[in-house]
């Protein structure tokens, strides 16, 4: 076990569970600030003498903590806490892929797929259709009736009761919510602004100068989980895009190739030659890098010479040199496995491998 990435673990476990009842202090949070007074000591950093001088604390950039080596494991210029917003998208970041057996999506998510890839189900046709389904901004936010019948056209019982626990209900908040125009999900008015999620990727992406509302009149609503908008809706929107864009230059296309052991395969001119792509949406490279750095070599063994992870334009728009900050992170044995791609290199890269 690392003793860095354990503190940052159990911080933002405790964190979170506090914002459930503020009258306890989680065990895992009191953990968490030994676990950092220990660290600070080590550095000889200011030392946090209270649960409040620590909040404040973690409300600074990382690299301003004073603990030596935290940035190999956490972005050096994010805190772990943002006013208004509570933890950070790059917390969260960190704690899907820390606590993750698989991919770095939603608990509810990997439900879904541990119960797809089942030997005795095998339900390839079925996962698609809900991964594409929960792609799709139209179904970021639903009426219960909406909800009801995508559920109820899953022909197994248990899968249906797993997708719908991808969303929650919202009814009562809907005055307060207009719709995103990029993902469709629900944009709140936050400090002087509209966030569409905690990191509000969605601003840098589309015209936030007009909002439709929603229409949904006296029924019920529901929303993808927050965690399901940020791991498989906006990841999902870059995939779809993908895939349609490779379709209108004439690639074949499978989505979700195995049970989603990859996001995309790709062939030309029916050849039995294949290129596999998988699209990463991290914000932060050394956080992507650390994904694989963490992974072992056998998880690893799926990727290889036609094997390629692709980054969204936007991520570099947002973080220049993206692909090459994320692959110089990579550990020397990971970095002759992981081959990673930004968006607007993928034909480039398709014509080197399939023509």
């Amino acid at each position: 076990m690392n003793r860095l990435r354990d503190m940052l673990y159990y911080l933002i476990i405790g964190l979170q569970q506090w914002t459930k009842n503020y009258d306890r202090v989680p065990e895992e949070l009191h953990r968490g600030m030994l676990m950092f007074v220990q660290e600070v000591g080590r550095s000889g950093a200011e030392i946090p003498t209270d649960l409040y001088r620590l909040l404040q604390i973690l409300h600074k950039p990382s690299c301003d903590w004073g603990i030596q080596g935290l940035t190999e494991y956490y972005p050096g210029e994010s805190p772990l806490i943002e006013e208004f917003i509570g933890i950070t998208p790059d917390a969260e970041d960190f704690i899907n892929t820390y606590i993750s057996p698989d991919e770095a999506q939603q608990k509810n998510m990997m439900a879904i797929l541990q119960f797809c890839r089942d030997e005795n189900r095998n339900l390839h046709a079925e996962y698609t259709r809900i991964r594409t389904f929960l792609s799709m901004p139209q179904n970021a936010v639903l009426s219960a009736l909406q909800l009801a019948q995508f559920a109820e056209s899953i022909r197994d019982r248990d899968l249906s009761v797993l997708v719908r626990q991808c969303y929650e209900e919202v009814t009562l908040q809907m005055e307060y919510y207009c719709k995103c125009p990029h993902c469709g999900w629900t944009l709140t008015y936050k400090h002087d602004r509209w966030r569409c999620n905690k990191e509000n990727i969605c601003h840098s992406l589309t015209d936030f100068e007009k909002f439709d509302l929603f229409n949904f009149k006296d029924e019920r609503v529901f929303r993808l989980l927050p965690g399901i908008q940020r791991y498989v809706l906006l990841p999902g929107i870059s995939e779809m895009k993908i895939a349609e864009w490779l379709k209108q230059k004439g690639y074949g296309v499978e989505l979700y190739p195995h049970i989603d052991e990859y996001d995309l395969a790709i062939s030309h001119n029916d050849s039995e030659n294949r290129m596999f792509l998988d699209v990463k949406d991290f914000k932060d490279p050394r956080t992507l890098a650390n994904f694989f750095n963490q992974k072992s070599l056998s998880y690893l063994d799926k990727y290889g010479e036609h094997v390629y992870i692709v980054i969204p334009k936007y991520r570099n728009d947002l973080y220049p040199y993206y692909s090459m900050r994320a692959s110089a992170l990579l550990k020397e044995d990971r970095r002759k496995l992981i081959n990673i791609i930004m968006e607007n290199e993928l034909e480039k890269t398709l014509k080197k491998v399939l023509w």
